[in-house]
């Protein structure tokens, strides 16, 4: 069997017309039908140019032979990702669509192909116009099952990559590979030439000497068989990875919660004994002062000070403008993260003047994991400044709600590389794979956007997410 195939139509074709129809069916009607199931499937728009791009290449590299196919697949990923990807979606994200689109395609391709073959045995219209006229039409057939497998699989496939949240990128990549199997099905199928005249091995040598007609429909159920066990794997592994994500979320806000509620535990312990130690010292203050012992009357009072310094001031500086985060586990994270910047010796600001609740907006885990995120790069980013220094403030309008993180830097900040690293998977550190997943999260909201400002040892982020409006009749 031929697995690639690079021709030359004009000295390969015998006739003019011949030529005409070949070229209609390789260079128009399958781009026509892998491009359009993508772009159906994941709602995009892909320009003409691409489409075109394409039907030149197919002319001298035609669909229809195994490898020339993948390497046809990879090129529309390719042009698509660098030249119409507005949207800036994830190349990982963009294989899992086009992929699951393939998969549509070939199955599509295997139960069109398999019906003519029974449709022509049952109604015994072999070699009539009517027959030529439907082999040459087929692909467009196959087209229009592709279309009708997308409008009721594109829920399920959403909501896959909604579980994966652009998480778990080996598994989005390993079941992106479900359509290989069922291309290689269409490949033997087609270049076989027993293969819809007497069985094979992928239809079981039992079968040795049945009809065509048995040997269709074992084929279709054998397919069908196939897709349904693909769905069902994306299902279990996706289901099975949101639930994790789930479970190591709760932990992480449980462990948020119990270190903010321990650490309150402390600061009312610590201010149980300062309310003693500070009654003593008044009572030793005044003591003095009845004596005119003015000596212990000043160590009493620098005492007395230094207490409240110690107890009062950076606890309250840090509790204070939290209690106006109405959703306790983003307040928890919050504390979290201030406590380990605090621990670095950065310098903070917080301003949380009103009472916010995010939960009008956003989920509340996307939530928690921007405002984690972006505290996790301004820590990192902060403490090799040579000011270390952090303003956080959430607040909102009557349109919007914001989350603005600001950080000093140890140089200046390239808007510009970082916005080529948000798009890209590090494989280095989690700084940049931070930028992407906080992309990932935004772009569920398709109205939110990030603002971002880069000054002189200063980088500031400003989330904005619109209000729901509610619509009146």
């Amino acid at each position: 069997m031929t697995y690639i195939n690079l021709i030359n139509p004009f000295v390969l074709t015998p006739s003019l017309g011949f030529l005409i129809v070949w070229a209609v069916k390789i260079c128009v009607f399958y781009p026509l039908t892998f491009w359009g199931t993508f772009k159906h499937l994941g709602q995009r728009r892909v320009p003409f140019v691409l489409y075109l791009v394409i039907a030149v290449v197919a002319f001298f590299l035609p669909f229809n032979f195994l490898l020339n196919d993948y390497l046809l697949i990879t090129l529309m990923i390719s042009l698509y990702y660098f030249f119409a990807n507005h949207s800036g979606e994830t190349l990982t994200d963009l294989v899992a669509t086009f992929s699951f689109s393939a998969l549509l395609d070939y199955f599509a391709f295997l139960i069109g192909s398999y019906g003519l073959s029974i449709c022509k045995v049952l109604f015994s219209f072999n070699g009539t116009t009517f027959y030529y006229l439907l082999v040459n039409l087929l692909v467009l057939i196959c087209y229009g099952i592709a279309l009708l497998m997308v409008c009721a699989l594109r829920p399920f496939f959403q909501r896959y990559l909604a579980r994966l949240h652009g998480q778990h990128i080996l598994a989005e990549w390993l079941l992106s590979l479900g359509f290989l199997p069922l291309s290689y099905y269409l490949y033997y199928a087609q270049y076989h030439r027993y293969l819809m005249q007497s069985p094979t091995m992928l239809t079981g040598a039992a079968f040795h000497r049945a009809s065509p007609v048995q040997i269709g429909v074992i084929a279709i159920l054998e397919v069908i068989i196939y897709v349904l066990v693909v769905l069902l794997i994306m299902e279990l592994v996706s289901r099975y990875l949101a639930n994790r994500d789930r479970a190591n979320f709760a932990d992480y806000r449980l462990a948020s919660l119990t270190r903010y509620t321990s650490q309150l535990e402390v600061m009312n312990d610590d201010l149980r004994r300062f309310r003693h130690d500070y009654k003593n010292i008044l009572y030793s203050l005044t003591s003095a002062l009845e004596t005119n012992n003015l000596d212990f009357a000043k160590r009493s009072l620098a005492q007395l000070s230094a207490a409240t310094n110690k107890s009062i001031d950076v606890p309250t500086g840090i509790i204070g403008p939290l209690k106006n985060i109405q959703d306790a586990g983003l307040k928890a994270v919050i504390f979290n993260k201030i406590s380990t910047a605090m621990e670095k010796k950065i310098d903070l600001q917080i301003e949380i003047v009103d009472p916010i609740d995010f939960n009008q907006t956003m989920e509340p885990v996307d939530t928690i994991r921007i405002v984690a995120i972006l505290l996790d790069n301004a820590i990192k980013a902060a403490a090799s400044a040579p000011q270390p220094r952090i303003n956080l403030s959430l607040y909102e309008n009557e349109f919007a709600q914001f989350i603005v993180v600001g950080n000093s830097t140890a140089q200046q900040v390239d808007l510009a590389t970082l916005d080529h690293f948000s798009q890209t998977v590090s494989i280095i550190g989690n700084h940049h794979l931070g930028l992407r997943n906080l992309r990932i999260i935004l772009a569920r909201y398709p109205d939110a956007s990030n603002d971002r400002r880069a000054d002189p040892h200063w980088f500031e982020q400003r989330i904005i997410i619109p209000k729901r409006q509610e619509t009146t009749n």
